[in-house]
């Protein structure tokens, strides 16, 4: 065989091979990543940035999250964050109560794993679009549902609030029902106590 020959057959079997990877390196039109620091770089990615991705365009986390998303090259897993699961952010046991459980978990945990800038927000103030602030429910601060002076003598001192302030403040679907009939796992109803309470 000729050298021009094989000189041109080895140039072919090296464009056969270099060709198809020209197009590597090329930026994937739907990655949500900033290609020189290889991290995500949209400043609302954090809370609801990447809960929008992963509904538009999920599959394509597993590249650098790992096909069953516990880190992958990324080294950053889904359940870094969610404590639950991949999709759940808060303990699967929760399941719709996380109103009435979640009070066990900080009493065992403390709140430094609420207290997130993309969950509740690191002072617990909320993150819109995410957490509500603890204090939208907690009237105490973050540890107590009733205001702190209640903490010594709750029977007596409930009567002087419901005089100052109506009794639908206390009328929710999660603290002592909306009819005030009480909330399964959490607040007791009025007629508990109060028998004639209509």
């Amino acid at each position: 065989m000729s050298q021009i020959r094989t000189t041109s057959l080895a140039l072919v079997l090296l464009s056969l091979l270099v060709f198809p990877l020209s197009g590597c390196g090329d930026r994937n039109s739907q990655a949500d990543l900033n290609p020189s620091t290889g991290k995500h770089s949209d400043p609302a990615w954090l809370p609801t940035g990447h809960t929008i991705a992963v509904q538009d365009h999920g599959y394509a986390c597993t590249e650098c999250h790992g096909d069953d998303l516990s880190g992958g090259i990324s080294r950053v897993a889904c359940t870094t964050c969610h404590l639950g699961n991949q999709q759940q952010v808060h303990p699967l046991k929760w399941g719709q109560y996380a109103y009435a459980l979640h009070s066990q978990f900080v009493k065992e945990n403390g709140s430094t794993s609420c207290a997130v800038a993309s969950c509740h927000g690191t002072d617990l103030n909320g993150v819109a679009g995410s957490g509500p602030s603890c204090s939208s429910c907690h009237l105490g601060g973050p540890t107590s549902a009733h205001p702190q002076e209640w903490n010594k003598d709750i029977i007596s001192l409930h009567a002087g609030y419901i005089g100052t302030y109506p009794a639908s403040s206390c009328a929710t679907a999660v603290c002592h029902g909306t009819d005030l009939k009480g909330a399964f796992l959490s607040g007791p109803g009025c007629t508990t106590c109060h028998p004639d309470f209509k």
